[in-house]
């Protein structure tokens, strides 16, 4: 509030419209991590897919086999159940496309999950020359999940440097 204060004072007693427009611009794209918001129209967040991993209730009829197969397929080499344990909890792959020049790209997945509320989780995965499709896995299983509880909410970035330049989001964040 105070920043808007002395904006609106310089831009009244000397500043040119100009420079006010452009601090006012720079104020509004500005990220809590410190990123403008630039978004690139050759960089585009093509699917987003989330699998919850948790132990199904006996039920008379089975699930679908696409199912099945997905559980056995994040499950495989779980022999005990500790194993198993650790294993649970919500899976995100991102898939992503880069169409301009091969560059060192940041992409960043937050989330906020049930039993810590409004507390803010990050996870990073570094991707060095991507360009083309590229995917991005993240996971919040084991103690992280048991402790923490579900994810509500999330948003996912793909940055160079400070810009960010593809963004999702869930409905609630």
């Amino acid at each position: 509030m105070r920043k808007v204060w002395l904006l609106l004072w310089l831009g009244v007693f000397g500043l040119s419209a100009g420079g006010f427009a452009e601090e006012v611009r720079r104020a509004y794209e500005t990220e809590p991590g410190g990123e403008y918001l630039a978004l690139d129209p050759r960089v585009k967040i093509v699917k987003v897919w989330n699998f919850l991993n948790v132990p199904t209730k006996k039920v008379k009829s089975s699930p679908p086999p696409a199912l099945m197969f997905e559980k056995m397929y994040w499950n495989w080499g779980a022999i005990t159940p500790e194993d198993a344990a650790m294993r649970q909890g919500d899976i995100y792959v991102f898939h992503w496309r880069n169409r301009g020049k091969p560059r060192d790209l940041l992409a960043r997945f937050e989330y906020r999950q049930t039993k810590t509320r409004e507390a803010v989780w990050s996870q990073v995965d570094f991707s060095r020359r991507a360009h083309g499709n590229v995917h991005s896995l993240f996971l919040v299983v084991g103690d992280d999940y048991t402790q923490h509880g579900r994810v509500y909410a999330w948003r996912f970035t793909v940055i160079d440097g400070n810009r960010i330049l593809a963004q999702a989001k869930s409905f609630i964040w």
